[in-house]
């Protein structure tokens, strides 16, 4: 079973040029909270989506990931465990990045 750690993005979206990092792990569930068009979904299902698949989780072009503002270094960070083995899934825009760690 995979158990997600951590999901790290700036850039992203809306999200400006300071990671913002969503603990995943530090409770048996995670509530994600907002008003209606906050980026909840940007934030959580869209980054995790574009971090392991290269995709957003909605119908998202993909230049429209990467903060209209900034136009670079976008980056998400995605930590998780599968058995005993800890990963780092780390993609980009502008540059594009994919860079895989295994322990």
């Amino acid at each position: 079973m995979i158990k997600f750690k951590t999901v790290r993005f700036k850039n992203f979206g809306s999200f400006g040029n300071i990671f913002t990092e969503l603990q995943l792990n530090k409770n048996a569930t995670t509530l994600i909270c907002g008003n209606n068009g906050s980026g909840k979904s940007f934030a959580f299902l869209d980054s995790i989506t574009f971090g392991l698949f290269g995709k957003p989780f909605r119908k998202i072009n993909i230049p429209q990931i990467v903060n209209s503002i900034n136009n670079k270094q976008c980056l998400v960070e995605i930590e998780f465990s599968k058995g005993t083995d800890e990963y780092l899934v780390r993609r980009g825009l502008n540059p594009k990045i994919f860079e895989i760690f295994k322990n």
